[in-house]
């Protein structure tokens, strides 16, 4: 192994003793022992019960190695008002809120979160990295039935396992070990939202249509209104694209926060959580990737094929945006954070 790269991941896991964002629960400093090369990584875990020991197992023994537990939300809230957002300085979103810090700190190359109302899609957005979730991640080790919940709003679901990174390909990767990627080519039907500019999208060949939809009432719908009509467009479309976003920027999109009155549910509405909120509970595959734009990113929701993984990564690589440089030079420089020292 280089020694520039051990280099570096020893500094990742100092960042992570550290804990400077309050957004690491444990650390497991002899994660480095486990980096012998390129095809290495750290990852952290969110902090919840429902993600099986087996497929952390799983992922280890595939180069994902388990450096840190990460903070959640308490109860899974939209938001987590104990972690800062390391953009805005507002509260975190949530609920994979920790898992979502570590990874924009470069604290780790992966993060496996949950999801029920947007708690994976959402907080990655929200830092301008890629989030992602499937019905099937890690289904054959969960009991369904005892981690069925009610949301904020009385809406029962049940979560799904997902990922969160800066990279496109590491998620693919990871995807991969437990989704398998059978495509046949098939002619398919794309939504997508009005909102974006048809100069993002690159041409496609024969068998794919794309149909513009206009979504603009995705904020201001409630959950259960947005339930309804994704399942429609999923029964009309094989995929939907929306562009969402910015995400808790001018507002806290938050039910809890939301529920008081019109001032409240108002500003709940300027957190722009639009179909984030509902993939999971329409029991779809979505996979949202970040726009030039602060906080905001395309979401691809797929009906849940054993092919549609393919289509929805291949549109993701059209779509998503180069990563800021400005961004990485100031939050990755992990050498700033201990050139006075830092006393434990």
């Amino acid at each position: 192994m280089e020694i520039q790269r051990f280099q570096e991941y020893s500094l990742k896991t100092s960042l992570a003793m550290a804990n400077l964002f309050q957004s690491v629960i444990t650390v497991y400093p002899n994660c480095i022992t486990t980096i012998h090369s390129e095809a290495d990584y750290y990852m952290g875990v969110k902090q919840v019960p429902m993600i099986p020991d087996a497929f952390v197992s799983h992922l280890e023994q595939n180069g994902f190695h388990l450096h840190t537990i990460d903070k959640a939300s308490h109860k899974g809230r939209g938001i987590d008002i104990d972690l800062k957002n390391p953009i805005t300085g507002r509260f975190m979103t949530g609920s994979s809120s920790g898992t979502a810090v570590n990874v924009f700190y470069g604290i780790n190359d992966l993060g496996v979160g949950t999801d029920g109302g947007g708690s994976v899609l959402s907080p990655a957005a929200a830092l301008n990295l890629i989030g992602y979730i499937h019905p099937n991640l890690g289904s054959e080790w969960i009991d369904y039935v005892k981690y069925s919940k009610t949301s904020t709003d009385g809406i029962s679901f049940i979560p799904s396992i997902g990922f969160i990174s800066r990279d496109l390909d590491l998620v693919k990767q990871a995807s991969s070990l437990f989704i398998a990627d059978n495509l046949k080519k098939k002619k398919i039907k794309i939504a997508v939202d009005s909102e974006i500019d048809k100069n993002e999208w690159a041409e496609f060949d024969e068998c794919i249509t794309v149909e513009t939809t206009n979504l603009v009432y995705k904020y201001e719908a409630s959950r259960s209104e947005l339930i309804h009509s994704l399942k429609q467009l999923l029964s009309d479309f094989d995929i939907v694209v929306s562009k969402e976003g910015p995400i808790d920027v001018y507002g806290i999109g938050e039910t809890l926060f939301g529920h008081f009155d019109k001032q409240t549910r108002s500003i709940q509405i300027q957190g722009k959580k639009g179909f984030v909120r509902v993939v999971n509970m329409c029991n779809a595959v979505g996979l949202i990737v970040p726009s030039q734009e602060l906080a905001t990113g395309y979401l691809i929701i797929g009906r849940k094929y054993n092919f549609i993984e393919k289509y929805i990564f291949e549109l993701a690589e059209k779509l998503i945006s180069k990563q800021d440089s400005l961004i990485e030079n100031y939050f990755l420089d992990y050498r700033s954070y201990f050139s006075e020292g830092y006393t434990f």
